[in-house]
């Protein structure tokens, strides 16, 4: 077994509260989780099914990215390893940098 470093305390995913904090979450989670599929329908649509499938692909690509980017710029450092959707990850890049929510256990 290897010797594993598990914190004492796990920092719980932040409470969003008010209703522009919430509608920016909504909005954020939106766009994170429906913008390739958006992109490839629309591109789709203009050009063709190759091409649309194509920029899928590609918005799906770019958005991991940012998704991951904002993953480090959020997370705490020990928890950077550990699973999250994408309503979390949304819910912690606002509560650490847009609406500072403030943490029960501070």
């Amino acid at each position: 077994m290897m010797n594993e470093f598990v914190p004492d305390f796990i920092e719980p995913i932040p409470i969003i509260r008010g209703k522009k904090c919430n509608f920016l979450l909504l909005v954020l989670y939106v766009f994170m989780t429906f913008s390739p599929i958006f992109l490839g329908l629309i591109v789709w649509y203009m050009y063709s099914f190759l091409v649309g499938f194509a920029f899928y692909l590609l918005g799906t690509l770019f958005m991991g990215i940012i998704i991951s980017k904002m993953r480090i710029v959020s997370l705490p450092p020990y928890q950077r390893e550990m699973s999250y959707n994408n309503m979390a990850i949304a819910r912690w890049y606002l509560g650490e940098n847009i609406c500072f929510v403030q943490k029960d256990w501070e």
